[in-house]
């Protein structure tokens, strides 16, 4: 059964310490890929259709998007207040832009991506959070770099630019922050349904 359409124009929500989902109803959507899973290419280690091309213990949650949402624009949003500090194409990624923010008074450099360049927060811009920075990109455009249309969100920690989507040992998962720890204070849980993912012709939810 396919769900409703859902409204893209909601407000995010911002949780006591200021961050804020990066896309509207974050917490109901698949994340199949969270963090810390570790894949290959082959589908039988890969819970993504087609799978995932890459190998390693994923650094980021990927936010799936819905059948109704696979051809209209989906907002992407700052999870937190801070300056950008990197605006346009990376490998693996298509769209990227990385924010510098601040989380429990350490510095972390927010990573979002497969994003559309074409409306994208420049470099150099500061933005509060909730802010919209751009709209997800086309599913295996160029702005996807040929991948399926969701949002990549990691957080890494430090000042250093480190836009790594995949890292090959757990130990190296140190250097991360789950996502999913800083989201899950909005609690926003179960204000709709979940959301299925686009590709998923399954039955039942794809979260973990």
């Amino acid at each position: 059964m396919m769900l409703p359409v859902l409204p893209l124009a909601l407000v995010a929500c911002v949780a006591a310490e200021g961050f804020s989902q990066p896309v509207d109803h974050a917490t109901n959507r698949p994340t199949p890929l969270y963090f810390g899973v570790h894949v290959t290419p082959d589908p039988a280690t890969n819970p993504i259709d087609p799978p995932e091309r890459f190998s390693g213990y994923h650094a980021a949650v990927d936010f799936e998007v819905s059948a109704e949402e696979l051809d209209a624009p989906v907002a992407v949003y700052a999870i937190c207040r801070g300056k950008v500090v990197y605006s346009g194409f990376a490998e693996g990624y298509g769209g990227l832009l990385i924010q510098r923010c601040t989380l429990d008074g350490q510095p972390i450099s927010v990573i979002y991506g497969h994003l559309s360049r074409n409306g994208l927060i420049e470099d150099g811009e500061n933005v509060r959070s909730g802010a919209q920075l751009g709209y997800l990109a086309d599913a295996r455009s160029t702005d996807s770099d040929g991948n399926r249309k969701h949002l990549h969100l990691g957080i890494h920690k430090g000042k250093s630019l480190d836009m790594r989507g995949y890292v090959r040992t757990q130990e190296e998962l140190a250097e991360y922050i789950d996502p999913a720890t800083v989201l899950q204070q909005l609690d926003v849980e179960g204000v709709l349904p979940d959301i299925r993912a686009y590709w998923d012709t399954g039955t039942g939810s794809t979260k973990p």
